[in-house]
């Protein structure tokens, strides 16, 4: 069985698929980010622009996306905060990924909103649904903490199950 990359411990086409084509719209804020990270790991740039908020959609393109996504290469993602209130708005996470070679994490705070469905969004959606409203990526802040990367010994970050130095160190 091969895992969601959302590292959702199901199947894509269980959990992030149905996002992804238009069958279903996220329950809450941790689905959507989960889906948007897992798009950037399959290069779905129109699910990212129709998941941006209508409010800050203008300040992101398609080009600018890809450009940044094709110097990575995503190898995991970790929750941070793991809000169980469905009405919480922010999600807190680490993208880890590989950049030139080398190991790096992107650390984000992201802010959700759940808006009434605008027309690029209900374009993408392929049956009927029930809500008239959606949760939108709204905006960003990156948290000051220090993350410590893997040692040399440390289990991998990619859950392969090999030592870091045997697997992403590469």
């Amino acid at each position: 069985m091969t895992f969601c990359p959302c590292n959702a411990a199901q199947t894509y086409l269980a959990c992030c698929a149905p996002l992804h084509v238009g069958e279903a719209l996220a329950n809450s804020p941790e689905q959507l980010m989960r889906s948007r990270y897992c798009a950037f790991v399959m290069d779905k740039i129109d699910y990212l622009l129709i998941t941006h908020s209508p409010d800050t959609r203008h300040s992101v393109t398609a080009q600018s996306i890809m450009q940044w996504n094709n110097q990575c290469d995503w190898r995991h993602l970790d929750i941070v905060t793991n809000p169980q209130d469905s009405a919480s708005d922010h999600v807190e996470f680490i993208a880890w990924y590989k950049q030139a070679g080398k190991l790096a994490f992107h650390h984000e705070l992201s802010q959700f909103s759940y808006q009434d469905i605008d027309i690029a969004r209900s374009n993408s959606l392929i049956k009927p649904l029930n809500s008239n409203k959606t949760w939108y990526y709204l905006s960003a802040t990156y948290p000051e903490r220090q993350i410590r990367l893997p040692g040399r010994n440390d289990r991998c970050i990619c859950n392969s199950g090999k030592k870091f130095k045997q697997c992403c160190n590469k």
